[in-house]
């Protein structure tokens, strides 16, 4: 995905909170503490919070995330995701900070939670079925022997 796409399809924070909810809760809101799927809404005043009427809780649909206790602009947190991932050489928190005009204490902190994500070692089932990185054979069993 290229900068002008990346524009296009996330032009503000309500376009990331959609899209981000209906991938991550396709069958339906879940509270975080009661595990209620029931008695869940979306507050209509903050879109990011959800209120589950079984327990009383209030809860934040990027909880568990990178984005949970952020506040920084989203647009700008999948605009760094972006420049992280197109880098040939990765991207320091210096450019970081220039590219994005946050501080250079914001920008480190974004980068160490996305690398801290892209190392998450408990995505089982993102390698069920067979995947081909960079020429390279990822995953399920091997079904050619020799």
């Amino acid at each position: 995905m290229t900068f002008i796409e990346l524009q296009e399809k996330f032009p503000n924070n309500e376009t990331i909170i959609t899209h981000f909810r209906t991938i991550r809760y396709r069958n339906g809101l879940i509270c975080p503490h009661c595990g209620s799927t029931q008695k869940v809404g979306t507050r209509t005043d903050q879109p990011k919070l959800c209120n589950c009427n079984r327990c009383h809780n209030t809860f934040s649909i990027f909880t568990g995330t990178i984005f949970e206790k952020t506040s920084t602009n989203l647009t700008k947190w999948f605009y760094a995701v972006h420049l992280f991932l197109n880098a040939k050489k990765g991207i320091s928190a210096l450019q970081l900070q220039r590219e994005i005009g946050t501080t250079y204490k914001t920008a480190w902190r974004m980068l160490k939670q996305i690398r801290t994500a892209m190392g998450n070692e408990n995505l089982t089932k993102s390698f069920e079925l067979i995947v081909e990185v960079d020429e390279t054979y990822v995953g399920a069993k091997n079904l050619v022997t020799l």
